[in-house]
């Protein structure tokens, strides 16, 4: 659990890891065969400048004074100079976002935030640098309305499990802190002997009002020299600007339709679509949580209540914050309340992305350029120096901890193992046993084939006892392959989505390992970088 210093990166394409999808292998590699749910294939850097053309024919002036009052009021002062440089250039219309989000989690893990976050604010970096004709800042969308507790509930950190034991249901940005003070003392507890850590300090400057803010806060100042603008959307000021789409979607439904269509397509090119869409793909929020809102004869109906599909529409037009959209309007909402060039997301939230081209033409919405985040795989210097020591490369454990070691017992037993030429000796005396037999009484054949069965049996069990006194003879290497690949592969995941990134950062001071995994990130690569 000791820092580490970037002292190299290589890739390992994903096709070679059984934990990456097909799909996320393919649009990693080359999204042009997925050119029909697309915008447009985004290969390069350049391609970003004929989106911020046509998104900017889009997206009013109004819209962009909306959204930095909200972002500065949600904000507020205690902002890092990069941050307040970019709200500034927001103000301009040659300016746009590059965007990544997720559902609310614990503390911020696991890993791949980091990697989500930091991968956008490369990106927007290169294109800035690209071009003289327009800007681009980073943006942390906070999908705050999800009510999947779970991804809240708990992180992994130094082996144990932290556990937030909320009660609370429904938007959890809506959650209140009152029971959260006992995780929260939990994970401090853990950097008690580094008491000036920079992670205790985080922690002790953040508000404690709901939970949506608490984290706003948290991301905030996480990425705060990177100039990262954290957006919490879960607002009646924004959602204001999503009135023509709620209503649209309550009076003729079209996004249903437009992803049944896009699926039909997918199928026959033999993808299968991630997400389903409903018949009305919104949800009304209350205090009590997030409830289906279901067509019905003469309007709708919510949790059995019936409403007048005029009064419904009336309601959204005055308190559209009580309306909040699911996975298949959740990215339309996100793209008509910024000016946006690109969404980067995980291979999961890729292939619910292309499912959605349908639903931006149905609502007039530009669709935005799509780009698979970057997969990241730490090897720490106590790790590094463990597989020097067995002179195995990070690419030797990418199989499961069985097999590596199976291979490695193959590799180092020096032919003690060998029981060729035993089993072919036991073989011919079996047949020569069962021969014999034969041969003074065919009645014997059968008493014959079960001895030779015991004694393969009791071979068997010679053999086992050999392996077993072999493991013994290296049990210190084979002790090294379980901590290696429960290091690389913690219960056969991938890193980033087991650990929190706190594992890697043991002191809480958290800075150094955020500047790595930024150098380590570059935006058009599709494979897993591997840091050592």
């Amino acid at each position: 659990m000791c820092t580490f210093a970037l002292m190299s990166k290589h890739i390992i394409e994903r096709s070679q890891l059984r934990q990456f999808s097909h799909f996320s292998t393919a649009f990693g590699n080359d999204q042009s065969p997925f050119s029909d749910f697309l915008q447009a294939p985004f290969h390069s850097v350049s391609d970003l400048k004929q989106q911020a053309q046509l998104k900017g024919n889009s997206y009013n002036a109004a819209s962009r004074e909306r959204l930095l009052k909200t972002l500065r009021g949600q904000l507020g002062n205690q902002l890092s100079e990069a941050q307040r440089a970019n709200l500034d250039l927001l103000e301009k219309e040659t300016t746009f976002t590059i965007t990544t989000g997720h559902q609310l989690t614990l503390f911020g893990g696991p890993m791949f935030l980091l990697y989500k976050v930091l991968h956008v604010v490369r990106l927007a970096e290169a294109f800035n640098a690209s071009q003289q004709d327009y800007k681009a800042v980073p943006v942390f969308w906070m999908a705050s309305e999800d009510h999947d507790v779970d991804e809240i509930r708990s992180a992994n950190l130094f082996g144990k499990t932290l556990t937030w034991p909320t009660e609370q249901r429904g938007a959890v940005g809506r959650f209140n802190l009152e029971d959260y003070s006992g995780v929260l003392e939990e994970l401090k507890a853990y950097f008690a002997s580094h008491e000036h850590s920079a992670i205790l300090g985080l922690l002790d400057q953040l508000p404690g009002t709901d939970y949506a803010t608490w984290y706003q806060q948290f991301v905030s100042r996480l990425f705060s020299e990177w100039g990262v603008l954290a957006l919490q959307p879960d607002t009646a000021e924004l959602k204001q600007l999503f009135v023509p789409v709620l209503q649209k979607e309550l009076s003729e439904q079209p996004a249903f339709p437009a992803v049944e269509e896009i699926n039909r397509r997918l199928v026959q090119q033999e993808l299968k679509p991630q997400a389903q869409a409903r018949a009305c793909n919104l949800f009304y929020l209350d205090a009590e949580g997030r409830h289906r809102i279901d067509p019905s004869v003469n309007g709708f109906t919510i949790d059995g209540t019936a409403y007048d599909k005029t009064a419904l529409l009336q309601l959204a037009a005055d308190h559209p914050e009580r309306f909040s959209p699911n996975v298949i309007l959740r990215p339309v909402y996100q793209e008509t309340i910024l000016p946006n060039l690109a969404y980067i997301g995980g291979g999961g939230e890729m292939a619910y992305w292309i499912q959605l081209k349908g639903v931006f033409e149905a609502f007039g919405v530009p669709f935005p350029l799509l780009q698979q985040r970057n997969s990241l795989m730490i090897v720490d210097p106590g790790t590094k120096k463990r597989m020097e020591k067995l002179e195995w490369t990070t690419e030797r454990f990418l199989e499961p901890k069985e097999q590596l070691r199976s291979e490695f017992l193959r590799e180092n037993d020096e032919g003690q193992l060998d029981m060729t030429r035993v089993q072919e000796h036991f073989q011919s005396l079996r047949l020569e046993m069962i021969a014999k037999a034969k041969s003074i009484d065919v009645s014997l054949e059968s008493f014959a084939e079960a001895e030779t069965v015991r004694l393969s049996k009791q071979l068997e069990s010679f053999e086992q006892r050999l392996l077993k006194q072999i493991k013994q003879q290296h049990d210190q290497s084979l002790k090294a392959i379980d901590a290696i690949s429960e290091r690389l592969f913690p219960n056969g995941e991938l890193q980033e989505r087991y650990y929190h990134w706190l594992h890697f950062a043991p002191t809480g001071d958290y800075q150094p390992l955020l500047k790595q995994i930024y150098d380590a990130i570059d935006p058009f690569e599709g494979g897993l970088i591997v840091v050592e």
